[in-house]
């Protein structure tokens, strides 16, 4: 497996929005055949219907925009399996989330970013609370990949086009959410208490990427002994916008009070981590922290920046 360094600098996670679909459009022809890839028109279909689905991997650009280097889009469906009807469909409300599509630009590929989109997204899956399951199809050759990040195998699928035998595989949405709260940890920074108490439910300023800015990092932190943030960083979902962190009171590396996050249950690894989560809508992770301690981790690219 690719190793987490080998990521691009600077990669994000976002949804893809509906000025990006030609973007997604020149990739998926890339990435599959012309009798496997999808018509224009259904990829808009899939981002007008199932927007929360559609996942993109991006790097900055220096002008403020971004570039697409992968992306998975889906949609929804009431049945368990994959189906003809359900691969045409979206059924708003459903349980399972038909993967369509996961790709990566040949330029990017073996550096672990399909892998990383994958996480990403079943980690959305699972803070929204409201799925099953995610089924795909895949070549048998991809296989061995989806299963390394948590995906089993059908058997053969009763789907077919292309001319090829395809492979259906599914993975089980954990019942358990990231932000189930289990206790707050130990040595609480001052002010975290008093942070996580106060909803900020009225400050609903969308914000902007971090990708928006010219000079990145450099134009939302304010250069002294130490980098602050010079707005406030509101949840990256723009239906929420909940304030994470106050205006000056976090710097590049560490910081001292944060505002509205959740707090998960240590995750299984070498080295036990709590994610961090919006406490109002459940959207991550955001950060990381450890169980005990009084570090605690937010990533410049998952929050948004209220200039």
């Amino acid at each position: 497996m690719t190793s987490a360094a080998a990521l691009p600098n600077g990669l994000f996670f976002d949804l893809v929005s509906t000025e990006e679909v030609n973007a997604v459009h020149d990739l998926e022809a890339q990435g599959f055949t012309p009798d496997e890839a999808a018509t224009l028109e259904k990829l808009r279909f899939r981002q007008a219907n199932a927007p929360d689905l559609f996942l993109g991997a991006f790097i900055p650009q220096i002008d403020g925009k971004r570039t697409l280097l992968g992306y998975i889009d889906g949609v929804l469906s009431s049945e368990a399996t994959l189906t003809a009807a359900s691969m045409s469909t979206h059924v708003p409300g459903a349980r399972t989330v038909l993967i369509h599509g996961v790709c990566v630009t040949p330029e990017a590929r073996g550096r672990g970013i399909a892998s990383a989109l994958l996480a990403e997204y079943q980690q959305r899956l699972v803070v929204v609370g409201q799925y099953d399951r995610a089924v795909l199809i895949a070549h048998e050759d991809k296989v061995a990949f989806y299963e390394r990040v948590g995906f089993k195998s059908r058997g053969f699928s009763n789907i077919a086009f292309a001319g090829v035998c395809w492979i259906e595989l599914e993975w089980v949405v954990p019942l358990e959410k990231p932000s189930d709260l289990q206790g707050v940890p130990q040595m609480i920074p001052s002010g975290l208490l008093e942070g996580m108490q106060g909803k900020g439910v009225s400050l609903r300023k969308e914000g902007k990427l971090l990708s928006s800015f010219q000079r990145g990092i450099f134009d939302v932190s304010e250069k002294g002994d130490q980098r602050s943030n010079l707005f406030d960083l509101l949840c990256v979902n723009e239906r929420c916008g909940s304030i994470i962190l106050r205006q000056g009171v976090a710097v590049l590396q560490e910081r001292e009070s944060v505002q509205n996050v959740g707090f998960s249950k240590p995750t299984h690894t070498d080295k036990p981590l709590k994610l961090l989560a919006c406490a109002e809508c459940d959207l991550g992770p955001i950060g990381w922290c450890e169980p005990v301690g009084s570090m605690f981790w937010v990533a410049c690219q998952r929050v948004r920046y209220r200039t």
